[in-house]
């Protein structure tokens, strides 16, 4: 179910129970209907854009219009998904896992099940793409034995990304950025 279906199906029921509030709508379910992934990622309540942080080891979302950013991004890879609705589902990779974050194997199928079914426009890798060796997205460094050497590879971050995303490689941009904040 899209947003737009969910408010006009959440419209329609509104409109029938204030036309005969003392009979309920043949075929209708008066609770509210919500979207699919609403939890992974529905936008900010009163129609203000989110904005939300994600520190290392993290996977968060926003809705259509909603920010995230990415504070201390040095070491790190972000992953930014943009969807087709406008919301963005974003996680932050750290080469050692965080305390209390995801290990950086953990990042990918975190996106993948914010994401869910909804339909993605294209998906922005950035940070430090030097430091890292696209195994490092497969298995932590902290669980390998012995470490994959650290090597710049963009095409194979974009590989292992579009694959572990199931979306094709086109759609994955992948880019060096300085040390810093990011938002996206």
């Amino acid at each position: 179910m899209t947003v737009l279906q969910r408010a006009a199906g959440n419209a329609a029921t509104a409109r029938a129970v204030a036309a005969d509030p003392g009979r309920r709508p043949r075929g209708t379910d008066l609770t509210v209907q919500r979207a699919e992934n609403d939890d992974a990622g529905g936008g900010a309540s009163g129609g203000t854009a989110e904005a939300k942080s994600v520190a290392e080891g993290e996977v968060k979302s926003v809705g259509p219009g909603g920010t995230i950013t990415y504070p201390s991004v040095t070491s790190c890879l972000t992953i930014t998904v943009y969807l087709r609705d406008g919301g963005k589902v974003g996680g932050h990779a750290s080469l050692y896992k965080a305390s209390g974050g995801m290990y950086s194997d953990q990042i990918l199928p975190a996106i993948k099940a914010q994401v869910g079914k909804s339909r993605v426009e294209r998906i922005d890798v950035s940070g430090a793409i030097s430091s890292w060796n696209p195994a490092y997205l497969k298995t932590a460094i902290e669980n390998s034995n012995p470490a994959p050497q650290q090597k710049n590879d963009p095409d194979g971050i974009r590989n292992v990304v579009s694959s572990a995303l199931g979306r094709q490689a086109k759609k994955v941009s992948v880019q060096e950025t300085p040390d810093g904040t990011l938002t996206r």
